[in-house]
Formats: structure tokens, C-alpha cells, sequence
């Protein structure tokens, strides 16, 4: 079991660098994983959904596989931190997984005790849910609750009040990704990330517009509050996402 630290790996006072663990491979993943500590990044996101696309196996197996994928990351890369996210399909993952399963999932891996934080989808959330992210603060796991959309950048208004109901839902980080169309788009999702860093200073945030015409903010978030830019190192597993070697530039 990982020892984690007292605050967690996404801090709100500076701005880390991700990298996605994409696979699909476990040769592959491991390889990753060795490039990113290579590289020194922050955190890794362990992404399943894009393990699990090609994989031939049945929905039924995902859990036992994944949790046992993690384990092997664990057991030969203790000291890096892991974020866990399985993305649905209908937020820009890659794999199907009934609601159900999702949930069995995140239990899984949080009765597991290794991982640093696990990813909640706003729209994913149950009252089951709550319980697991109420184990998840007990066992000193962030819960990084998020909110993507791959096809337009809603108001600001709006993004407010799903921060707000992230909050209430116990989230200890929050994270929003959305696609801008204008360039207008794009200054909105930096005063939403300056306003959020207004109201909540001591809650870590996560923001990007994402696509090219967003790819700024993944350089300059945090000029306005943002505390996580995801870089590649290889395949990305979001438009719009920068290498790392630039990103180091930057933050």
C-alpha cells in the first residue's frame, strides 16, 4: 500500500505536469510509466479505457484486469503518483462501460489503496458514488471530480454551478475540459479558471480549452489559477495536449 501525502498529488498552489498512461500493452504501459518518471513529471494518469479498447476482453473481466494492471504499475513504480481515470464514452473515452460497472470500478481501485486519486465525472454521480468518495477522502485517495465537453465551451454561469455541485459532491479537485469554437471561447475558460481561483483559493482546479485553437491554456493556465496541465511524452489522449519538454518551459 502507497503511502500518501497529506494533501495529495494535485496541489492548489502550483501547477504540476501529467502525463496519460495510454497502453495498450502492459509492456507498453510500463514503458510509458518509465519514460514519464524519465522525465520527472508530477503525477501519471492511468487511462483503462484506452487500455481496455482493443483488448478482446469481456466487459465482465475489465475490473480484475485493470485492478491487476495497477497493481504491476505499483509494484515496479511506487514512488510516482497515479491518478486513475476511466473516461466514458459520452466525455471522450474509448471504451463502453454500463454505469454500473463504472461504479464497481471506482470501488475497486479505492479498496484497493493505491492510486493517489481517482477521476469522478460530474454526470456520473450516484449516491453510491458519494460513499465512494467519502472512502476515498477517509483513505487520504484525492477525488478529482470533472466535467468535459469535446464540442462546445458552455457559459460561464453555467460552469459556475457545476463547480458548485462538484463541492457539495465532496470533490477535492476540480476539473473542467472544453472545446472552444472561438477565440472568445478561449478567454472565457481563463476568467472562469481566474474566478474560480478568486472564490475557491484553497481548492485545487484543473482547466483547458481544449483542440488547437485552446492549446494556450495548457502553457499559460496557470498564469490564472490552473494546478494541472496534462503533457505528452507519445500519444496523446486529448486534442490539443503538449509535450512535455515545452510544457517544463512554462510551469
Amino acid at each position: 500500500m502507497k503511502s500518501k501525502q497529506q494533501q495529495g498529488p494535485i496541489q492548489g498552489d502550483r501547477c504540476g505536469i501529467c502525463v496519460p498512461i495510454v497502453g495498450p500493452s502492459i509492456e507498453e504501459i510500463l514503458s510509458q510509466v518509465q519514460e514519464a518518471v524519465q522525465a520527472k513529471v508530477d503525477l501519471i494518469e492511468l487511462r483503462p479505457d484506452m487500455w481496455m479498447k482493443n483488448s478482446h476482453i469481456s466487459e465482465e473481466a475489465y475490473i480484475s484486469t485493470i485492478v491487476n494492471l495497477v497493481e504491476e504499475v505499483h509494484s515496479k513504480y511506487e514512488k510516482m503518483p497515479m491518478l486513475f481515470t476511466w473516461r466514458t464514452l459520452a466525455e471522450g473515452g474509448e471504451t463502453p462501460l454500463s454505469s454500473e460497472n463504472y461504479c464497481k470500478l471506482l470501488q475497486a481501485i479505492v479498496d484497493q489503496n493505491i492510486v493517489d486519486a481517482v477521476d469522478v465525472e460530474l454526470f456520473a454521480y450516484t449516491d453510491t458514488m458519494g460513499q465512494i468518495i467519502k472512502q476515498a477522502h477517509h483513505q487520504g485517495i484525492q477525488t478529482v471530480m470533472s466535467y468535459h465537453n469535446f464540442h462546445k465551451t458552455l457559459n460561464r454561469d453555467t460552469l459556475h454551478l457545476y463547480a458548485e455541485q462538484m463541492i457539495s459532491a465532496g470533490a477535492a479537485v476540480i476539473k473542467f475540459a472544453l472545446m472552444p469554437t472561438t477565440s472568445d471561447d478561449v478567454l472565457s475558460v481563463l476568467q472562469f479558471t481566474k474566478e474560480l481561483t478568486e472564490q475557491y483559493p484553497q481548492l485545487p482546479r484543473i482547466t483547458m480549452s481544449m483542440g488547437k485553437l485552446g492549446q494556450m491554456t495548457r502553457t499559460c493556465g496557470h498564469v490564472f489559477g490552473n494546478c494541472l496541465t496534462f503533457g505528452t511524452l507519445g500519444q496523446a489522449s486529448a486534442p490539443g495536449q503538449v509535450k512535455v519538454a515545452v510544457l517544463k518551459q512554462f510551469v
